[in-house]
Order: C-alpha cells, then sequence, then structure tokens
C-alpha cells in the first residue's frame, strides 16, 4: 500500500496545472496580445509547492539524490549503517529547515503579491510543509517498511532504494 498515492497525483496534478497555465499565457500572449497579470506568479508558487510536495514523494521512495559509488560496492553491514546514517542526517537537516523556516512564514506573512491574493508566506509555506511531510516519509521509511510484505530490498532493510533490487 502506497502511503503517498495521494500526494503523487497532487503533485501530478500540479504539474497539468503548470503546464496548462504556462501554455494559456503563451497562446493569450502571442496569438492575441492580451497577457495574463497573474500567470508567471501563480506557476511560480504552484511550482514551489510542488517541488516541495514532491520532494516529499521521492524521500518516502528512497530515491531523493545520492551519490551511491562506494555504497553499491560496499559489503550489506556497511550499507546498513550508512543508510541508517542517512536516514539520521535527513532527520536532522529537515527538522532544523522545517523549524527554522516556520519563523520565515510568520514574518513573510505580512508581505503581499502583486497579482495574487496571497502572502509571501503562503509561498514560503511550502518548505515548512514539505519539510514535516520529508520528515514523515522518513520516518515511515524506517518503521512502516519494517513489517515483511513492505521490504523494499532483497537484504530486507527498509531504507535501502527500491531501484534496481527489483
Amino acid at each position: 500500500m502506497d502511503l503517498f498515492l495521494p500526494l503523487r497525483w497532487l503533485t501530478a496534478s500540479m504539474l497539468s496545472v503548470v503546464v496548462s497555465v504556462t501554455l494559456l499565457q503563451i497562446a493569450l500572449r502571442y496569438l492575441f496580445n492580451a497577457p495574463l497579470i497573474w500567470s508567471e506568479e501563480f506557476v511560480r508558487f504552484v511550482t514551489v509547492w510542488m517541488t516541495f510536495l514532491g520532494a516529499a514523494v521521492v524521500c518516502y521512495d528512497g530515491r531523493h539524490l545520492n551519490v551511491d559509488v562506494f555504497l553499491l560496492k560496499a559489503p550489506a553491514p556497511i550499507k546498513r549503517v550508512l543508510h541508517w546514517f542517512n536516514a539520521i542526517a535527513s532527520f536532522g537537516f529537515l527538522a532544523v529547515l522545517g523549524w527554522t523556516s516556520i519563523k520565515l512564514v510568520k514574518i513573510d506573512m505580512m508581505y503581499d503579491l502583486s497579482a495574487l491574493p496571497l502572502t509571501l508566506g503562503h509561498l514560503r509555506l511550502a518548505v515548512t510543509v514539505g519539510s514535516f511531510l520529508m520528515i514523515a516519509a522518513v520516518l515511515l521509511r524506517i518503521f512502516y517498511a519494517r513489517a515483511p510484505e513492505y521490504r523494499s530490498s532483497d537484504n530486507g532493510d527498509p531504507l535501502t532504494p527500491s531501484i534496481g533490487t527489483e
């Protein structure tokens, strides 16, 4: 069972909206000489949210960016230690990022965006929400994936990415 399936659908929908609004903006600007005032700011807003929500999905899948040159050649016990170190370091970084972004969101709630009826804090809130969703994804990957039917790798380590192991 994929716990992040609704988030996958949401990010895919957001990508569709970004592409549609961008194409609409291009058509209106160059074919009708009547550009949309709000489209650039809206696309930027949705793209930032889509990025941080999508990052949570990628964290849950264990497909986040990493350099695995040494990891591929390492024996299983070292891989397991490195995966746990990665999970702990990710958790710490994301906790600091999420916690400090709360202060920025509070400050930026005072600044309005120019074309949308939102504040800059609504844009920066993506960092806070995304950080805590990524923390949840890391924790779910550790604890939820411990059941044998949810293991993503041959060696039984729930932190091992599922790419190339199936």
